[in-house]
């Protein structure tokens, strides 16, 4: 099968063996795979995985044959991306995303930019009735997402600042919006802020160009906004998002992919800060609100590009103004 596989020397397309149908699993025939942050990370080397390896974790496509009666070939699918051990602390405790020998599809297990994919069969989940296999490969960020606004749940017309503009800043501000929240949105490329604008959030400041911690601290009654989600994936993000957050706060780090940033531990104390992380969540939920069309998908598509133009796509979606690659297998 045709693979694209990151090496030492970079992306290249390489004939790889199609993977075994193990007891328990679904193979899947890959047809479409977002291109993450984590994956971008990765390529520029600032993530450091063990190479080579096929990335790719935001996968959709339909199954190709299934060693369970639940998964007919056919049917269209997404997966999750965790392939957990089943026997440490963890997974016997129901928390198999904790897993201690978990493998990751795309980080250190080999992922979705290929034309098949095995992979246990409790991983996947069928697509409902109007999700098409686009809008699949946003059910992985989508539930982290949701994650995210389960940990932190906001009040109905709450004040919530996410730091960012890009693909997991705008499904985190949706999430947030459908849950009555009030979101503000605070980034850096213009093209972004005014997408999240034709998505209907419509709280948008511009760093460049506005006193952004003064609008904040006015919609926020001078305290700060309680709940705060650093989601750019930059140094400046996270210093400005500990930067406005109240006395006794939420801090949610969304976006970190290999990057170092000196945490004041006393800061954090004496302002008496929760800090939360999320990079898993219920795929469940997100395929229901992807099912219901209270999440907006479609527009967050920069480009889509074929297989054999990986090296392409990934520059193209390493630009700053890029919201969402899709390689389509």
């Amino acid at each position: 099968m045709q693979s694209l596989v990151l090496t030492a020397d970079g992306l290249q397309i390489a004939d790889t063996p199609i993977p075994p149908l193990m007891p328990g699993d679904v193979r899947i025939e890959v047809r479409s795979v977002g291109i993450c942050g984590t994956d971008l990370a990765i390529w520029k080397g600032d993530y450091d995985v063990p190479l080579p390896i096929i990335l790719g974790h935001e996968i959709a496509g339909a199954v190709h044959e299934s060693s369970v009666p639940e998964l007919s070939p056919g049917t269209t699918v997404t997966t999750e991306i965790d392939v957990s051990c089943g026997r440490c602390w963890y997974c016997r405790s129901g928390n198999r995303q904790h897993c201690a020998e978990k493998e990751v599809l795309g980080i250190t297990r080999d992922g979705g930019l290929s034309e098949y994919l095995s992979v246990p069969a409790d991983l996947v989940h069928p697509l409902p009735a109007g999700v098409d296999v686009a809008s699949g490969t946003f059910v992985e960020p989508l539930a982290s997402a949701i994650k995210t606004v389960s940990d932190s749940p906001a009040d109905v017309s709450e004040p919530v600042v996410i730091f960012g503009s890009g693909k997991i800043a705008l499904l985190l501000a949706q999430v947030y919006d459908a849950s009555g929240a009030d979101v503000l949105i605070v980034g850096r490329n213009r093209w972004q802020l005014g997408l999240a604008r034709q998505l209907g959030l419509m709280n948008t400041m511009d760093v460049n160009s506005e006193d952004w911690k003064k609008k904040i601290m006015g919609a926020t009654h001078g305290v700060g906004p309680r709940i705060v989600v650093e989601a750019t994936g930059n140094t400046d993000g996270i210093r400005m998002a500990f930067e406005v957050v109240r006395n006794g706060g939420i801090v949610n780090l969304k976006s970190m992919h290999g990057i170092d940033f000196p945490f004041d531990p006393t800061a954090i104390v004496n302002k008496e800060l929760t800090i939360y992380g999320a990079s898993r969540g219920p795929y469940d939920k997100a395929l229901e609100m992807l099912q219901k069309g209270r999440i907006e998908v479609k527009r967050l598509v920069s480009k889509t590009f074929r297989l054999e133009e990986g090296s392409k796509a990934f520059e193209y979606a390493n630009q700053p103004s890029v919201t969402k690659v899709i390689i389509n297998i």
